[in-house]
């Protein structure tokens, strides 16, 4: 008990500050996408939206709220897997934060991008079937491919890599998107920049703080 303490310590600390740095990222190169799309779907809105935070200091509040939760789930997993290893320090921890960029991002990024407000995509359920699965496959794949010792079972990761990109993620059978192609690339880009930055930091914290709680 007294060492999940400390790992939910070293996670919660890791978490807030990979929040805080997603946050200011967001806010600088993201954003401001964001909004641009947003002021380009607002004359051709047909119908009222849900609910969402108003832009400024409500939104803000919201983003880096999601973010620092966001961190501290990751950043449990992260020091779980090094504590169960027996691994720790900052060396260790930007291989597991790699890890977790390309489970989380990178594969489910391959088949659904980040979008723009105003982009027609698949049912939502459908797309998070596929995120989920796409990210669970590949964490298994990755698993197995570098801890894996034998051939066969290597083997067997590489199709697990390759599977959800096999099926294919949903689309709509056309897609349209009010935001011109070279805002949804910028978004694509900085995005992707955003979330390696957010992932290196995850691990980097999470391995150089797991030893000065004595984990």
């Amino acid at each position: 008990m007294a060492d999940f303490r400390k790992l939910f310590a070293v996670s919660l600390l890791a978490g807030i500050l990979a929040g805080l740095l997603l946050s200011l990222l967001q806010h600088y190169q993201t954003q401001p996408l964001i909004l641009a799309a947003e002021r380009l779907e607002m004359p051709n809105a047909g119908h009222a939206h849900d609910w969402h935070p108003e832009d400024g200091w409500q939104r803000a509040a919201f983003t880096l709220l999601f973010n620092c939760l966001s961190g501290l789930g990751f950043a449990l997993l992260i020091s779980t897997a090094m504590y169960w290893h027996g691994v720790s320090g900052h060396r260790r921890g930007w291989l597991w934060g790699i890890a977790g960029y390309l489970v989380f991002f990178v594969a489910p990024a391959l088949g659904l991008p980040p979008e723009l407000p105003g982009t027609d995509s698949a049912a939502l359920h459908s797309r998070q079937a596929w995120w989920l699965f796409t990210a669970a496959t590949t964490a298994a794949g990755l698993f197995g491919l570098f801890f894996g010792k034998n051939r066969w079972l290597q083997a067997g990761s590489i199709i697990l890599l390759l599977v959800p990109h096999l099926i294919g993620a949903p689309h709509p059978d056309a897609v349209q998107a009010l935001a011109p192609e070279h805002l949804q690339q910028r978004f694509i880009w900085m995005s992707a920049v955003s979330n390696a930055l957010f992932w290196l930091a995850l691990g980097v914290l999470s391995g150089w703080l797991l030893p000065k709680f004595r984990l």
